[in-house]
């Protein structure tokens, strides 16, 4: 990924390319990596805007800790953006009805079915 944005855009002699530098360069490999993180972590698209930056964020981060020379540099990025794609919340899943459990009796209603009859057998 990295080589192939550089080849584009330098010439045969390895020099930049008019409109090219390496900020656009940079800007390339975050939105590449933004897309694999989208694809990964928000498949349907229905993150928040929150979610969203979180994943522009650590594109970010990731894209730092490979160009960085600092392995400290490198190792702080990287465990940045694994914590800002661990903050991502997954999509809310609907309870089902049956899932819940029944309400459970009040004192009140078991006094009640007490003094009303015969108590049930308890074994």
């Amino acid at each position: 990924m990295q080589g192939d944005l550089q080849v584009a855009s330098r010439d045969k002699r390895g020099r930049m390319l008019p409109g090219n530098n390496s900020r656009t360069i940079k800007q390339a490999r975050i939105a590449a990596r933004l897309e694999e993180l989208r694809a990964e972590y928000d498949p349907a698209g229905n993150a928040s805007v929150i979610d969203r930056n979180r994943l522009k964020l650590a594109a970010m981060h990731y894209i730092i800790a490979e160009t960085a020379r600092d392995p400290t540099v490198s190792v702080r990025s990287t465990r940045t953006a694994e914590y800002l794609l661990n903050k991502l919340r997954p999509s809310p899943a609907p309870r089902s009805p049956a899932v819940q459990a029944p309400p459970l009796e009040t004192a009140r209603e078991l006094l009640d079915r007490l003094t009303e009859g015969d108590p049930p057998v308890v074994r």
